[in-house]
């Protein structure tokens, strides 16, 4: 072959040209970037981008070359860059291996001319806002090692020519609106490793291509609509680390086939409908370290062969249908972390040697039916942070490792049967937020320790057996949300110091022998969302400052106390109020018009509703406590629907206001058992929600309003013992209520129920003449000399002494319901 001799003076020429070629190359590549760049919003992070900084592209912030001088890496990752990829010319980028912008505000669709970067092997556009489909040009690119789309708005099927992409190892389109493929055409990728589809629009059956991708070692199909059975063939990815199939709507057992996965270290199974055991065989996976089945409808016991699971950290099995015993197995766990299994139906007693191992840090319960003694080494170590064990059948006292453990953070061990005194050692958990203790037996007074929990936002000592008064200590608790102290034998007056409780939404001190004002104090308390101070012996007047300062307040509750004086018309200040419940108090005076301004109470149940989720955790009893017909009972309702005003057993006299009638969320409504005078409100249907309905012992007169008959909820009505006259109105929902009790005690109404019929002029609802009213006023006079001597004989003890008072009202309460019963049999 003859050789081609080039001449020397050549070779600087051949490298000028060659130089310049590349240079050309480079300022191409430099001029489609510079070109997607002028079409961003603000690109700040692109500021070194400029021919004026460099010649070079290779210098830019994000660009990588190779010796070359090509550019082969794009990575921009949260760079803040806001745009479109219509302006990127991939065509100008051929040596390019791998693009990263990832965690973007970029938009728009995928270009499908990003076929064009045939070299690229890494794409990586997720954490943005891209949408439209996913263009199936991307399967063209065949030496694609990592594709990430995650987080995105994508939405329309997969496209199967992705499975083109033989060579993938990591493939990941979590996080959009994709759907199934065409499970036909879409083959198995056989080199992926890290599959992730979660949280898309997936459905039907377990897709089908990935039981054959063999190499798989993450798989998380989460957060989908796939149903049916999990396959036992999942067994034979004998590589899976990570399996994550929860969220989805799987039935049937757990295949006891995924024993044989003995590589796995994460398995979550949560939120389906899996049913059956918990297999024996999953003791095999002793390398797996998180356990996750909550939210199914497994059932039988938990098996001993957990305690093969020498790798365990968590155990979570919450919500289920589990039963039996906690195995003994489980406290041999050397690595046990946290431990959650509340909402089933285990019981006997746990494991002695739980917590032995010194690393458990959350542990949970709650609703089962343990019963016994705590185990004493659950603070071992000092790691345990979360401890929830209330409603189960728990004994004793509280093992000395729980009362000194320093580092814990949320207690509750509520509706048991701990006894003795509350451990005064709590008040050395320093970071501890929540305090449940409520409904056990325990004695004693209050620790005044507590005092020291600077970051308690929750505590909960109600309805135990605890005496002596409330700490002026707790008013140090700076964070203090919630305050539940109700139900128990607590004495003295309430506290001012508890007015320094800046952060307090709900105040709970109901059902005590409390005495004294409402401190005014309290004021301060301006988040308050809940007073409950019911049934003490709380005197003096109802302070106006509570619907002047605390704006927020959508409970109150002053029942069963000594409170004297009017009701104070700066109530109707509170627009958020949804319960006004004042019974059983000495209040007197009239009911002031202005309470027809509580907006709360006029509005529908549809905007109470909306506005209520932002109560939480202002947990309020779903039964509220309101009297009917002289006796207390309790009335089921969320606080959501909770809407009324309960003012009975009072001294409260004139007409009642026709304004009430503006309150048409009102869902009870009880006056009774006042001094009330006049006719009841003509517009009284407007209370369209009103289920209760009680006015009864006043002395109301006239007819009733036929309006009444609008309100079709109407679920209890008592009218008796007034002087109303004339036909009972009938239709709709009031043809229900059909005891004649209702109206008994007004000798002049007649129609159904009442036997009684109507005379022709009560058939036209007109009351009595006037010449009958002249004739009975003469006997009303003489009974009323004698009357006025014998009122204040009798019932000046009843208005200063409640006990008697209530005793007296339920008493005539009996009398006129026996002598209705008598009345009707007779009839």
């Amino acid at each position: 072959m003859k050789r081609v001799h080039i001449q020397p003076f050549l070779l600087p020429l051949l490298l000028f040209f060659f130089l310049s070629f590349l240079e050309a190359g480079a300022q191409s590549e430099a001029q489609a970037l510079l070109k997607w760049k002028s079409s961003l919003f603000q690109p700040d992070a692109l500021s070194s981008w400029s021919l004026a900084n460099s010649t070079s592209p290779c210098r830019w912030f994000g660009v990588r070359c190779n010796s070359a001088g090509s550019i082969v890496q794009l990575s921009l990752p949260n760079a803040n860059l806001n745009g479109t990829l219509d302006e990127f010319d991939f065509a100008s980028l051929p040596s390019l291996t791998k693009l990263d912008l990832n965690a973007n505000l970029l938009n728009g669709s995928i270009p499908s001319n990003i076929s064009a970067l045939s070299n690229l092997a890494s794409l990586d556009l997720s954490s943005n806002s891209f949408v439209e489909s996913i263009p199936p040009e991307i399967g063209q690119l065949s030496e694609m090692l990592d594709l990430r789309l995650y987080h995105n708005n994508l939405a329309g099927p997969i496209p199967y020519q992705l499975s083109n992409l033989r060579n993938v190892r990591h493939f990941d389109l979590g996080s959009n609106h994709l759907e199934n493929p065409d499970y036909t055409k879409f083959t198995p990728l056989p080199s992926v490793t890290n599959l992730s589809l979660y949280n898309n629009s997936l459905t039907g059956k377990f897709p089908p291509f990935v039981l054959n991708c063999t190499n798989l070692t993450y798989l998380d199909l989460s957060q989908n609509n796939l149903s049916g059975p999990i396959p036992p063939e999942i067994g034979s990815a004998t590589k899976l680390q990570s399996l994550f199939l929860y969220s989805n709507n799987l039935s049937g057992p757990i295949p006891p086939e995924i024993g044989r996965l003995a590589d796995l270290q994460m398995l979550d199974l949560s939120e389906n409908f899996l049913s059956g055991p918990i297999p024996r065989s999953i003791g095999n996976l002793t390398q797996l370290t998180s356990l996750v089945l909550f939210y199914n409808n497994l059932n039988g016991a938990i098996p001993a062969e957990i305690g093969n699971m020498t790798a365990l950290a968590n155990l979570d099995f919450n919500t289920n249908q589990l039963e039996g015993e906690l195995p003994d197995t489980i406290a041999q766990l050397p690595n046990l972390e946290l431990i959650s299994v509340f909402n089933n139906n285990l019981s006997g007693g746990i494991p002695r040697d739980l917590g032995q191992n010194g690393h458990l840090i959350g542990v949970s319960f709650s609703n089962n039916s343990f019963s016994g003694e705590l185990p004493p080494d659950l603070c071992k170590g000092f790691a345990l942070q979360h401890f929830t064990a209330d409603h189960n059948n728990f004994t004793g006292s509280l093992p000395a490792c729980l009362r000194n453990c320093p580092g814990i953070l949320r207690l509750r061990l509520g509706s048991n049967h701990f006894s003795g005194s509350i451990p005064s050692e709590l008040g050395d958990a320093t970071q501890l937020t929540y305090l449940d203790l409520s409904e056990n037996k325990f004695t004693g007074p209050i620790p005044t320790n507590l005092g020291n929990l600077a970051q308690l936002t929750y505590l909960d000592l109600s309805k135990n057996k605890l005496t002596g008064p409330i700490p002026t200590k707790l008013g140090n608790l700076a964070q203090l949300q919630s305050l539940h102290l109700n139900n128990n034998s607590l004495i003295g007056p309430i506290p001012s110091e508890l007015g320094n409780l800046a952060q307090l939404q709900s105040l709970h001190l109901n059902n005590n022998n409390l005495i004294g004002e409402i401190p005014s104090s309290l004021k301060n308390c301006k988040q308050l969302v809940v007073v409950d101070l019911g049934d003490n012996g709380i005197s003096g007047n109802i302070p106006e400052w509570l619907g002047e300062k605390l704006s927020s307040l959508r409970v109150l509750c002053l029942r069963s106390n000594m409170l004297s004086g009017s009701i104070p018309p700066q109530l109707s200040l509170l627009s958020s109020l949804q319960l006004l419940g004042l019974a059983d108090n000495n209040i007197s005076g009239s009911i002031p018009q202005s309470l027809g301004n509580l907006t709360a109470m006029a509005e529908g149940m549809q905007e109470r509703e909306k506005t209520t989720n932002s109560l939480y955790p202002f947990y309020y009893s779903n039964s509220i406590s309101i009297v009917w017909k002289g006796r207390e009972a309790a009335f089921q309702k969320t606080l959501s629907l909770v809407v009324g005003i309960d003012l009975s057993g009072n001294y409260l006299r004139h007409a009642i206001p026709t304004e009430l009638t503006n309150l048409s969320g009102l869902v009870f409504l009880n006056l009774s058992r006042n001094l009330l005078d006049g006719s009841i409100p003509e517009m009284i249907g407007n209370l369209k929600n009103l289920e209760i309905f009680d006015l009864s012992m006043n002395y109301l007169s006239g007819a009733i309003p036929p309006s009444i008959t609008s309100l079709t909820f109407l679920d209890s009505l008592n009218l008796s013992n007034n002087h109303l006259s004339g036909r009972i109105p009938s239709g709709n929902q009031l043809q229900t209520l059909d005891d004649p009790s209702i109206y008994s005690g007004n000798s002049e109404l007649c129609g159904f129920p009442l036997t009684k019929s109507c005379s022709s002029s009560q058939a036209s609802d007109v009351q009595l003449s006037t010449d009958d009213d002249d004739e009975k006023i003469w006997v009303y006079l003489s009974m009323g000399l004698g009357f006025v001597v014998a009122f204040w004989g009798f019932f000046g003890i009843l208005f200063f002494k409640r006990s008697l008072r209530l005793a007296y009202f339920r008493y005539i309460d009996d009398i006129y319901d026996s002598f209705s019963r008598r009345s009707m049999r007779n009839m």
